[in-house]
């Protein structure tokens, strides 16, 4: 171990029982209670032990082997360089937002797919590290979720029992499952909602600090979690004619079935967008103004297995051009755009 943080004999007593070959191990707590750390213990204790280990970080806030915003999968070898978390995954899944409110589906969906990675690569430890979001009624029941949908050996709960009982109680008479206990990491400090926001600035910043600008054309691509760019792209006629019915400028509309898609100057009221239904016998009409795209970040799906090989920026949209301008980390597999097939669009916005 690289002398980085201190060892408590709890944690080495913890471990001695729980690292041992074909094992999953999910640790959850609340903030600030040395999650992260001791997940980085388990990896240093188990590959010291001859173990192929995997970690996968859950933690969309705060995640140290990939960029904000997605879960990571990084594996490290016996005979490998020491554990380090620099940001760079091997495998990712792009949830599109800092928190896993409001996308549990995500969430649950990418740990599942990080932890399928990790087992095809047959590593034989997994551990799983997690957000602090556990206080609510969705927290629990999201990490129940996660538990069975992941079927860990093992859940380590860093905090008081108290707190972690309501995730962790129906669990406690069912043999498939062990769960251990650890009072929170002393040496931890707490995190000021400033310095974690610095934090994922540094992330960023590294992720793209080799990065382009590339142009993405529309039909090259579809679009994941949006109704847009999945559709008939109206023509200029078109556009004129529902810029007219909008009050406004139309920069791009796209048709399907008893559906409109419209990206506009500036929003619509619920009266003119009501009339277009009308006028038009449509069953929906979605609005966003140009804004929505800017600086948004989107994940980059490729044609293989369906993975995020990266995410981008979105730095600009030509609607004359039908193209996307799209901020990417640079790719020893060469143009990271041109191996797109869909982009996922999130829901967070770099500044």
């Amino acid at each position: 171990m690289d002398g980085t943080y201190q060892v408590n004999h709890h944690w080495k007593k913890l471990a001695s029982r729980i690292v041992k070959p074909q094992q999953v191990v999910l640790v959850i707590g609340s903030t600030d209670v040395g999650k992260s750390t001791f997940c980085r213990f388990l990896a240093d204790f188990a590959l010291t032990h001859g173990l192929k280990t995997a970690l996968v970080d859950a933690d969309v806030g705060q995640s140290q082997i990939g960029p904000p915003t997605t879960i990571g999968m990084k594996s490290f070898t016996p005979e490998g360089p020491s554990v380090q978390f620099n940001g760079t995954a091997d495998q990712l899944y792009f949830v599109g937002d800092l928190s896993p409110r409001g996308h549990y589906l995500e969430v649950l969906t990418g740990t599942s797919l990080m932890v399928d990675s990790a087992r095809e690569i047959d590593a034989n430890f997994i551990i799983i590290d997690t957000t602090g979001y556990i206080h609510d009624k969705p927290a629990v029941t999201l990490k129940q979720h996660k538990i069975e949908l992941i079927r860990p050996n093992h859940i380590v709960c860093i905090g008081r029992c108290s707190e972690l009982e309501q995730i962790t109680a129906c669990y406690d008479q069912q043999d498939w499952l062990n769960v251990h206990h650890l009072l929170p990491d002393r040496n931890v400090r707490s995190k000021s909602i400033k310095a974690r926001s610095r934090y994922r600035k540094v992330q960023f910043d590294a992720y793209f600090a080799e990065s382009t600008v590339q142009q993405l054309p529309f039909e090259q691509i579809r679009g994941g979690r949006t109704p847009f760019f999945i559709g008939r792209i109206a023509n200029e006629k078109e556009l004129e004619i529902l810029s007219g019915l909008s009050e406004t400028q139309v920069y791009h509309a796209e048709w399907g079935h008893r559906a409109l898609c419209l990206i506009v100057s500036k929003p619509l009221s619920k009266a003119v967008i009501t009339h277009i239904k009308n006028y038009l016998s449509l069953t929906r009409v979605t609005v966003e103004v140009r804004a929505y795209f800017e600086r948004r970040l989107i994940g980059l799906i490729g044609t293989g297995c369906g993975n995020t090989y990266a995410i981008g920026i979105i730095e600009d949209i030509d609607f004359q051009k039908r193209e996307f301008s799209i901020r990417c980390p640079f790719l020893k597999e060469g143009d990271a755009v041109k191996q797109a097939c869909a982009i996922q669009f999130g829901n967070y916005q770099i500044n």
